[in-house]
């Protein structure tokens, strides 16, 4: 296994500066503050466990859960990290007032994505944990290895972070909670306001939260 880059140690040591004492949290899970998606996961994104959101085009909504996940996680006075694999997020989008319990590390690719989102998932100070991967090449996403994945769900596992995944085509191995989001938004929808966007998202759960437990439990 190849040495940390700079980069990677220099976010390990920040961390450890900043945080000397991880908050114990409840593990019930995190509200994302949209119905659908909360509705579909049972209550929330599921401490412990790495869900997949799917969502083909930059209109489906994947800013809008982003956005909701943020001011959820802030009402509870909860912290948040967005691994921003393509760099693609846009704080300007969001009120300045939601960014301020926010981690964002802006990755340089898919293999530096996945060694931060290892490190913060470890790490224990947060609530929920974004790792987008949208906008990285899927060609290079595919080829990720197996083990990668794993390691990173035995990290989540048992612990009180939850991870919510965020691609362009389902490709995390074995999760048990995927969502797709549906019909992108039109151009004029781009000016209305979040909760109304957030309201109209068409969220399809391919596992449901009953399947995952049952297959979690046999």
């Amino acid at each position: 296994m190849s040495a940390p880059s700079p980069t990677v140690s220099a976010l390990r040591s920040l961390l450890a500066a900043r945080f000397p004492e991880k908050t114990r949290r409840s593990s019930c899970g995190v509200p994302a503050g949209i119905r659908q998606v909360d509705d579909a996961l049972g209550g929330g994104l599921p401490a412990g466990r790495l869900t997949e959101l799917v969502s083909a085009t930059p209109s489906s909504g994947g800013q809008t859960i982003i956005a909701s996940l943020l001011a959820a996680t802030q009402a509870a006075r909860q912290r948040i990290a967005l691994v921003d694999g393509s760099d693609g997020f846009a704080p300007e989008a969001v009120p300045a007032d939601l960014l301020r319990h926010l981690v964002w590390v802006r990755c340089r690719g898919p293999e530096h994505a996945f060694a931060v989102a290892d490190i913060l998932v470890r790490d224990g100070n947060y609530a929920a944990i974004v790792l987008d991967l949208r906008g990285c090449p899927e060609r290079a996403l595919r080829r990720t290895p197996a083990s990668t994945w794993y390691r990173l769900q035995r990290a989540a596992e048992g612990g009180s972070v939850a991870m919510l995944v965020q691609t362009q085509a389902a490709i995390v191995p074995a999760v048990p909670w995927r969502l797709v989001l549906g019909t992108p938004f039109s151009m004029s929808q781009a000016t209305e306001p979040r909760q109304s966007v957030a309201d109209r998202l068409g969220v399809q759960a391919d596992r449901s939260h009953e399947q995952a437990i049952e297959e979690m439990a046999g």
